[in-house]
């Protein structure tokens, strides 16, 4: 239960996992199909053989778009199953009693309009101004405990030095150095590519942020909002002194 803070937003903290998800944490059911399949050379975590695969939103959408899964995030079972079931139960009742119910901004936008933005014209584009082009739900909301980072959230990562940088050029190593939430293995986020009904935001193996279709086994992260009862008891938020809550 390490988790790394992403942000403050309003009064709630945003927590990411600290390292890729397992099978064992979000299970084989819903959208999972395989150990991670792909060039693991960067990897910056601790846990390689176990780092799982699983599609964004395949197994319950295989006759959209000629097998092509969809982006809608209200149909993923990597969403109601994974994330929003298994995680809440395999984490124990102490812990997900700490997380909040949280709004959660699906309709994404194009590609134009964040993988080619640097991360604060993302920002607005994809939780302030979020569309529903292609959806099969016609929403841009979506009520849950538990998500992924927004493309936006992987831009701000990276230090300020970096964030007039499209996201789609975040690969150089000058970036990829300052940007804590760059763990080097390709990476699911929560938004999705409008102009492509089944175009969903990734982080690249390199670095940058990428699309690929919702079919696609890449790793992920659990993301949440802390409850606001949650309370500090000790810890500066280093490695060997990491902030624990009650």
């Amino acid at each position: 239960n390490l988790y790394r803070i992403i942000g403050v937003f309003g009064d709630k903290v945003k927590l990411i996992k600290s390292d890729y998800a397992t099978s064992a944490l979000l299970g084989t059911d819903g959208d999972y199909k395989e150990k991670y399949p792909y060039d693991s050379s960067g990897y910056k975590g601790n846990n390689i053989a176990n780092v799982a695969g699983y599609t964004w939103n395949y197994k319950n959408n295989t006759t959209i778009n000629s097998g092509n899964g969809s982006n809608t995030w209200s149909t993923s079972l990597l969403n109601k199953t994974n994330l929003n079931k298994n995680f809440i139960t395999n984490i124990g009742a102490d812990w997900a009693a700490k997380i909040d119910m949280t709004t959660w901004k699906v309709g994404g936008n194009t590609s134009a309009n964040i993988f080619r933005q640097p991360a604060k014209t993302a920002y607005q584009n994809e939780i302030v101004s979020p569309v529903t082009t292609n959806t099969t739900d016609n929403a841009t909301t979506y009520n849950a405990k538990v998500g992924l980072m927004y493309a936006s959230d992987y831009g701000f990562a990276a230090a300020p030095s970096a964030w007039a940088t499209i996201l789609g050029n975040y690969h150089v190593e000058a970036i990829t150095d300052v940007n804590w939430m760059y763990m080097g293995l390709a990476e699911w986020t929560i938004s999705r590519r409008a102009d492509i009904a089944y175009g969903v935001f990734v982080v690249g193996v390199s670095g940058n942020l990428n699309n690929n279709g919702a079919t696609s086994a890449f790793a992920l992260r659990p993301v949440f909002y802390l409850s606001s009862s949650v309370t500090y008891v000790e810890g500066d938020g280093t490695q060997n002194s990491p902030i624990r809550i009650n």
